[in-house]
C-alpha cells in the first residue's frame, strides 16, 4: 500500500506542477493549446486526489474532463501550426471508434459475467477515457513534420498511457497489481510532462506572433506537401510574400518569379539557383530592416532536381537556408517527399534543420 500511496502522491505531484507550468505558458504567450494542456494536467491530478480521498464518482469523472482537454488542446495546436489530420484516418476513426468503444463495453460485461462479479460502471467510465486518450495519442502523431523527436515521444506515449488506462476496469479490484499499475502509469506520467515541456520550451513553440501578422508567419525552414500549400496561400494572400514557382495564379500581394526555361520578365531559369539566391537575400535583408519577417516560397524543387543534381540543390537550399537564419526569416519549401529518396529526404531534413512533409 506504502507503493501504491507513493505513486499516487508522484503522479499527483508532477501533474499538478505541469498544470502550473503550462498555465503560466499561456498567460505569457497566450496559445490556446497551452491552457487546454494545463487543464488537461490540473483535471488528471484531481483524479488522482478522488482516488486518494475514495471519492468514486470523482475518478472517472476527472479523467473524462482531462481527456476532454487533451483532444481539445490538440485539435488547437493542430489550428496554431496549419496541421491537418489526414482524412482517410479521420474515416477510419469515425468508423472504427463506436465499435471500438461497444467492443470495450461488452468485453467487460462478459468478463465480470463469467467470474460472477458485479460490474464496477465506474470503472467501466475510466476505461472508455483511456480509448479516447490514445486516439488523442494516434492524432498527435501528426505534429512530427514541425516537432519530430518530441511530437513522436509524446504519440507513443500517450498511446500507452492510454492502453495502460483501459486496463484499469480488469485489473484495478486486484490488490497485488494496484502498486504495479500505478507505477506504470506514474513513469508514463513523468515522459508525458517531460515532453510536454520539453516542446513547449522549444524556440519554434515558443515564438509570439504579432496581432498584425498571419498566423503562419514564422521564423525557420518548413517543408509542406502540395495539398497543404493551399492553406498557407489563403493565408498569406495579404502579405507580401516572394515567391518561386511554375504557376502565377498567386495572390496580388506576392512577388512571382516563374521557374521555366523560356525567357521573360521575371522568370528564373531551372540551372540559374545564383539568381534565386540573391533574390532572396536582397528580399529578406530588406525585410529585416523593415522588422518584418519576410517570407519565401519555392515551389517547384521536383522541376529544379530535373536540371540540377542532388548534391547542388542542397547546396542551393542550405545557402537559403543561412540567408533565413541570418536575416530572421521563413522559407517555404513545396514539393512531394516521394520525389526523393528516403536518404535524400533524410539528409535535407538534417542539412535545413526541419521535421518531416506531413
Amino acid at each position: 500500500m506504502n507503493v501504491l500511496l507513493a505513486g499516487q502522491a508522484f503522479s499527483f505531484s508532477i501533474k499538478l506542477t505541469a498544470g502550473l507550468f503550462l498555465f503560466l505558458r499561456w498567460w505569457r504567450y497566450r496559445r490556446d493549446s497551452l491552457i487546454f494542456w494545463a487543464f488537461f494536467f490540473l483535471s488528471s491530478s484531481f483524479s488522482i486526489v478522488s482516488e486518494i480521498l475514495g471519492f468514486g464518482i470523482g475518478v472517472p469523472l476527472f479523467q473524462a474532463l482531462g481527456v476532454s482537454f487533451l483532444t481539445a488542446g490538440i485539435v488547437s495546436f493542430l489550428d496554431e501550426e496549419a496541421l491537418r489530420f489526414p482524412m482517410k484516418s479521420l474515416k477510419v476513426a469515425a468508423f472504427a471508434l463506436p465499435v471500438t468503444v461497444s467492443t470495450y463495453v461488452v468485453l467487460y460485461a462478459l468478463l465480470h459475467s463469467l467470474v460472477t462479479e458485479k460490474p464496477n460502471p465506474l470503472y467501466l467510465a475510466f476505461g472508455i477515457s483511456g480509448i479516447f486518450y490514445a486516439i488523442a495519442g494516434v492524432v498527435f502523431w501528426t505534429v512530427r513534420r514541425f516537432y519530430p523527436r518530441t511530437g513522436a515521444i509524446l504519440s507513443v506515449t500517450l498511446v500507452a498511457h492510454g492502453l495502460h488506462k483501459m486496463d484499469y476496469p480488469f485489473l484495478r479490484p486486484v490488490g497485488w497489481f494496484a502498486p504495479i499499475g500505478f507505477t506504470i502509469g506514474a513513469f508514463l506520467t513523468m515522459i508525458e510532462v517531460l515532453a510536454f515541456v520539453k516542446m513547449v520550451l522549444s524556440e519554434r513553440f515558443e515564438y509570439v506572433v504579432p496581432e498584425d501578422r498571419p498566423p503562419l508567419v514564422r521564423k525557420g525552414v518548413f517543408l509542406i506537401s502540395p495539398s497543404e500549400f493551399s492553406n498557407y496561400v489563403e493565408a498569406l494572400s495579404d502579405f507580401p510574400v516572394l515567391a518561386f514557382t511554375r504557376r502565377r495564379d498567386f495572390p496580388e500581394a506576392w512577388e512571382v518569379h516563374l521557374l521555366t526555361a523560356v525567357e521573360g520578365a521575371g522568370n528564373v531559369g531551372p540551372t540559374q539557383l545564383h539568381r534565386i539566391i540573391e533574390k532572396t537575400r536582397s528580399y529578406l535583408a530588406e525585410a529585416h530592416r523593415e522588422e518584418v519577417i519576410g517570407v519565401v516560397v519555392i515551389e517547384g524543387l521536383e522541376y529544379l532536381l530535373m536540371y540540377n543534381d542532388f548534391r547542388s540543390v542542397l547546396k542551393f537550399l542550405a545557402t537559403l537556408s543561412d540567408y533565413v537564419a541570418l536575416y530572421g526569416g521563413m522559407l517555404v519549401l513545396v514539393f512531394d517527399e516521394k520525389s526523393l529518396e528516403e536518404k535524400q529526404l533524410k539528409t535535407l531534413r538534417q542539412v535545413l534543420n526541419v521535421g518531416g512533409i506531413k
